[in-house]
């Protein structure tokens, strides 16, 4: 009799799904194009989540922006960024105009992604980039692409320069003091009293600071900034508009791609029209002002090191160096012009150096107590760190599908298929959820800056390291390659934060100023 044997089935290995992203992108944000943007969501999620091979790794959009420069596009960005960390397998987009119509930038995103074995599938074309027959057929579509940005702003810039020549172009546009009417600059009586003022005030001797300081303290209205500043009286005293002139094409839009604004320097023609409109003042008094100005100007001051290293701990910007008579200091550039309110500080240049020259001498003769335990501290922290990335693919997939059930949800209450009671729980309970998960990711993130300052803490170690001898004069290249940032906080003590997150204190002498100085 024969003997039957039953085999029971073996487990099926695990199948690896494919991590993958959709890329969006509407390049303005009308209603109708946010609607599209609306829709291209919808459709990936439904797409990538109906493969039984496929993970949905994000959904990353970008609106509003321009395709011709990747520069602006913060989510494309963020994508690639989440490619070199291992956490994307494939991305899927519309066409190649929705992912770039820079053929150059197109086609090298693409490489480097290939490189680090990420494909792109490009529906409209049908061009998949994980088949090498593919990028031949890439760049003609990112040619023809990128062709169509070219021809659109060539023909715009014709028409710009054609109405240019007869003298007619006035601009989207109008300076405070005006109001554009029909294609016409028309004064604005209360605006042009403030020009006017302002033109009085100065050409009677009133500095710069302190008619910016008056328009503050007695709330002048300003058109576009809720404060008047430098650059804001620059641009009245300097306008040739206000003395019924029109000087055309002080900057100029790039011919190629990417596409930008550049100041003319003498590489296009400039049109003067004289007495194109109605002048808020006087030619005579527009040429005094000039001239009043050039006779204030200061010699040049070339860039120094310490420039954009200096940070105001009040507002978080800049110092700017100042001459005065034999003395050389540095103060808040936006507490001078009088965009900010942070107190008053000055530090003199000399102090600021022999801190940092004795910073580095410091850092230099202790490299091993102190640098060295910092870098053991970070790879000992590192190695703690594995699954964080694990950690950021999961919060990401639920942001993801918590984002979709909020589109959902609000389309089906504007559809008045789920009752506003219903809608306002669930989108505070699913906006609550995404906070938390946000919050959480933060976190992590922090956590992976840690690779980042361990790298730059190597490299700062080992600058000094090769150092035979520091040098007792000012080193620019050696600064910059050790400090990331000084944080004025008081005239007599500043913070130097080496790259790498180490940061020292350091104290200024107390000198004492000259009578008459704040």
């Amino acid at each position: 009799m024969p003997t039957v044997k039953t085999l029971l089935p073996q487990k099926q290995a695990d199948v690896q799904l494919i991590r993958v992203a959709a890329y969006c992108r509407v390049s303005s944000d009308s209603t109708e194009q946010k609607e599209s943007f609306a829709a291209q969501v919808e459709y990936y999620t439904g797409l990538i989540g109906g493969n039984p091979f496929w993970t949905l790794a994000d959904i990353y959009a970008d609106e509003g922006v321009t395709g011709t420069s990747m520069r602006k596009r913060d989510d494309f960005n963020r994508m690639i960024a989440d490619c070199r960390r291992g956490k994307i397998d494939r991305i899927i987009t519309k066409s190649v105009s929705r992912f770039a119509r820079n053929t150059v930038e197109c086609l090298d995103t693409v490489r480097k992604l290939s490189k680090i074995g990420v494909s792109v599938l490009f529906e409209k074309e049908q061009i998949d980039t994980s088949k090498m027959s593919s990028e031949f057929l890439l760049a003609l579509a990112g040619v023809q692409a990128q062709d169509e940005s070219v021809s659109i702003s060539g023909n715009m810039r014709w028409s710009y320069e054609r109405r240019m020549k007869e003298g007619d172009f006035i601009g989207c546009k109008s300076p405070i003091g005006y109001s554009l009417v029909k294609g016409s600059l028309i004064i604005n009586e209360s605006e042009a009293e403030i020009v006017r003022m302002i033109y009085d005030m100065f050409l009677s001797g009133v500095s710069k600071p302190r008619i910016v300081q008056y328009l503050n303290e007695h709330c002048v209205p300003h058109r576009n900034t809720c404060i008047w500043n430098t650059a804001s009286l620059n641009y009245i005293l300097n306008n040739e508009r206000y003395a019924g002139d029109a000087l055309l094409q002080k900057f100029y839009t790039t011919g190629n791609l990417p596409f930008r604004k550049e100041k003319n320097k003498g590489q296009r023609t400039m049109y003067y029209v004289q007495n194109s409109h109605a002048g808020i003042i006087s030619k005579a008094r527009f040429d005094a002002a000039k001239s009043m100005q050039a006779r204030r100007k200061k010699r040049n001051i070339q860039p120094h090191g310490l420039t954009k290293l200096l940070i105001c701990q009040d507002c978080g910007h800049t110092f700017r160096q100042v001459c005065s008579d034999n003395n050389v200091y540095w103060s808040c550039s936006y507490q001078m012009s009088g965009h900010s309110d942070c107190q008053r500080i000055r530090v003199d240049e000399e102090d600021v150096i022999a801190a940092l020259m004795r910073m580095i001498e410091i850092l230099h003769q202790h490299c091993d107590s102190i640098l060295i335990p910092m870098i053991k501290a970070l790879e000992k922290l590192k190695s703690k760190e594995n699954g964080t990335f694990h950690k950021l693919y999961e919060i990401d997939k639920t942001i993801a599908e918590i984002n979709n059930q909020l589109y959902v949800i609000s389309k089906l209450q504007l559809e008045g298929i789920l009752l506003a009671s219903d809608f306002a729980a669930q989108n505070n309970e699913l906006t609550a959820r995404l906070s938390r998960l946000r919050t959480e990711r933060m976190n992590l993130l922090r956590q992976n800056k840690n690779d980042d300052d361990l790298i730059r803490l190597r490299e700062v170690c080992e600058t000094i390291s090769s150092l035979e001898k520091p040098s007792e004069q000012f080193d620019e290249d050696l600064v910059r390659k050790v400090v990331e940032k000084i944080i004025i906080k008081s005239p007599t003590d500043i913070q130097i934060h080496v790259r790498g997150g180490l940061v020292l204190d350091e104290h200024l002498p107390n000198k004492k100023r000259r009578c008459g100085e704040e």
